[in-house]
């Protein structure tokens, strides 16, 4: 039998949603899971139609405040089940109502939210329609209230399966469920974070896992109410008291290592927005996580480096991706497989891949002198005649010639000796103070100046800037519209770009003017994409770029494995990361077949 406690207080009601909805048997997988926070109602009510209308049920959904209005983060997961009913922004008399209702209907409430906006309290709660043990639910309850509740109902063989807890003028309100039966259990509340911390270590060691964890407020503290189940399961993480602008990063990390969440709760806390997280694993062993995760930490240490971002693939398959560390050192921000980064010299092959998109141009066509392609913008110096020799051909496979040597036989790359701004002045000065090193054609020496002089065939012969006609030829059909040119100073860094740490990050790096031999920022998932779009390149091909700040690796293997990996400095070495993700590749015992894409 079904019973509650009623604790009346007077509130303005708000629209509440209702589903009823009845599924057909559907297939329950690591991908067919969705996501979402920062929701206002009414997007979160459209996001819900839209879901529910493809099948999916909501498991978690979780209230909270901002500016005085409603938000909200809610997960959902495509699965069969029973009838099941939700609704949101409930006032603790319509909460009420549709309880009562709902029980005499034969639904049982699995999930419930307790919330407060400008201070009044809301409910978000979930009910399904099937039979099981005896079970009761109370809401409303002050700390003292709850602990006597649920030791009288432990008195009478209950188990608490669920608990919310949250705050009204800062004093602390829990909603909770019970069954009967079950097994064994313990919760704790009115923890402190590092009270809670404690209690998780001790009872994970114990053999419990988590299943609630939900924050709040009491008077300007925070604190955390949890439950912990002993039963066997996948493997499992938590986090609590993620800060709002980490969440994302967070979230989108888990997700690219394939973690699913089975759990999010978002409250106010004396601090802004938090949020609380559990997620299952059951695509990689966990021996294999270990492996990826010392490596690449191993690495980091050994070199002092901030973040490093990487991205494995198989056959066209996104397997696996993750950051580590930090984006932005000073503000704590956690870099994620979003977090775009310099990809430095990794810019040649999208250049080259670029050129074979131009129908009117040739490997054969002559870059300088008469009828050449720039020859009407550039006059052959007296003293470097041969440059007319130079084909575009030549300046894919770095045989034009161009050496980084300067007329007074110094060395030193043009790209970064020269201090004007524009590619106009710095190919007349290049060309002016850096003959030929020799013949074009007759052997190989890999040339910045080269590659930046591609960018500018391509302009000729596109009538569009580079950066403009490359997204639009090559990056946006492979799904790599984010791979953008980089911005010269911090302050010009573009959404999600990483702070850069090295003595020359800001100053002798120049992405603008680098352009088609290296300013193009990517995450190492777009570079994938780019890698497996792109039909040019050569089945086993590797690039390496390197530069103030930057660190970055692609490489497609002839065994179908593709990686790339970024790093926010120029400590470290290219070699050792390409070496390490070569041994990640191959130390995997088994790859998940998924497509994270």
């Amino acid at each position: 039998m079904t019973t509650y406690i009623r604790f009346a207080v007077r509130f303005v009601s708000t629209v509440c949603l209702l589903a009823l909805l009845q599924f057909a048997a559907l297939p329950a997988t690591a991908a067919s899971w969705v996501a979402r926070h920062g929701l206002t109602s009414a997007q979160y009510q459209n996001v819900f139609t839209n879901l529910t209308g493809r099948g999916y049920r909501l498991i978690a959904v979780s209230g909270y405040d901002s500016g005085g209005r409603a938000r909200y983060a809610a997960l959902w997961i495509k699965k069969s089940g029973p009838r099941w009913v939700a609704h949101h922004g409930l006032t603790p008399q319509q909460y009420q109502a549709k309880f009562d209702s709902l029980a005499e209907r034969g639904y049982r409430l699995v999930f419930v939210n307790g919330y407060a906006i400008r201070n009044k309290a809301r409910y978000a709660a979930i009910w399904e329609q099937k039979k099981g043990p005896a079970w009761a639910a109370r809401h409303g309850l002050t700390a003292k209230q709850y602990q006597n509740v649920v030791d009288a109902m432990v008195r009478d063989g209950f188990a608490l399966t669920h608990v919310s807890a949250f705050s009204i003028n800062g004093s602390p309100r829990f909603a909770a469920i019970f069954e009967k039966g079950g097994p064994r259990w313990v919760a704790r509340h009115g923890l402190s974070a590092a009270d809670y911390q404690s209690a998780f270590d001790k009872f994970v060691k114990q053999g419990y896992r988590l299943k609630v964890v939900s924050g709040y407020r009491d008077g300007n503290k925070d604190r955390y109410a949890a439950i912990w189940v002993k039963s066997r399961g996948p493997k499992w993480l938590a986090r609590h008291g993620i800060p709002s602008a980490h969440y994302q990063q967070v979230f989108d990390n888990y997700r690219y290592q394939n973690w699913q969440p089975t759990y999010i709760e978002a409250f106010n806390a004396t601090r802004g927005i938090r949020f609380n997280g559990i997620w299952i694993n059951s695509k990689f062993a966990q021996k294999d996580l270990d492996l990826i995760h010392s490596k690449i930490r191993a690495y980091m240490k050994e070199h002092d480096v901030p973040a490093l971002s990487l991205a494995i693939s198989r056959n066209k398959k996104l397997l696996y991706a993750a950051a580590f560390g930090f984006a932005d050192k000073q503000k704590g921000d956690p870099a994620s497989p979003m977090s775009r980064f310099r990809i430095a010299s990794v810019s040649k092959p999208i250049t080259r891949v670029t050129i074979a998109t131009l129908s009117n141009t040739s490997l054969n066509d002559k870059v300088f002198g008469p009828n050449s392609i720039l020859g009407g913008q550039y006059a052959t110096p007296a003293n470097n005649k041969k440059i007319e020799d130079i084909t575009v051909g030549e300046l894919v496979q770095h045989k034009s010639g161009f050496v980084n040597v300067n007329k007074d036989g110094k060395k030193s790359d043009p790209m970064f000796a020269y201090t004007g701004t524009t590619h106009n002045g710095l190919i007349k000065w290049t060309l002016k103070n850096y003959p030929l090193g020799f013949d074009p054609g007759t052997k190989g020496k890999y040339s910045n100046f080269g590659y930046c002089l591609l960018g500018r065939v391509i302009e000729a012969k596109s009538g569009k800037s580079y950066e403009d006609y490359t997204r639009q030829k090559v990056l946006i059909p492979a799904g790599a519209d984010k791979i953008v040119i980089g911005g010269d100073e911090k302050a010009d860094r573009k959404p999600n770009e990483v702070v850069y740490y090295g003595s020359g990050a800001y100053s002798s790096v120049k992405p603008q003017r680098f352009d088609s031999h290296g300013g193009w920022i990517a995450t190492p998932i777009d570079l994938l994409r780019f890698m497996w779009h792109q039909t040019v390149l050569p089945t086993s091909y590797n690039h390496n770029g390197a530069m103030s700040g930057t660190k970055a690796v692609l490489r497609r293997r002839g065994d179908g494995f593709a990686y790339a990996a970024v790093s926010n400095t120029g400590d470290g070495s290219t070699k050792t990361i390409d070496k390490i993700l070569g041994e990640i590749v191959d130390g995997v015992s088994t790859w998940p077949d998924v497509n994270l894409f």
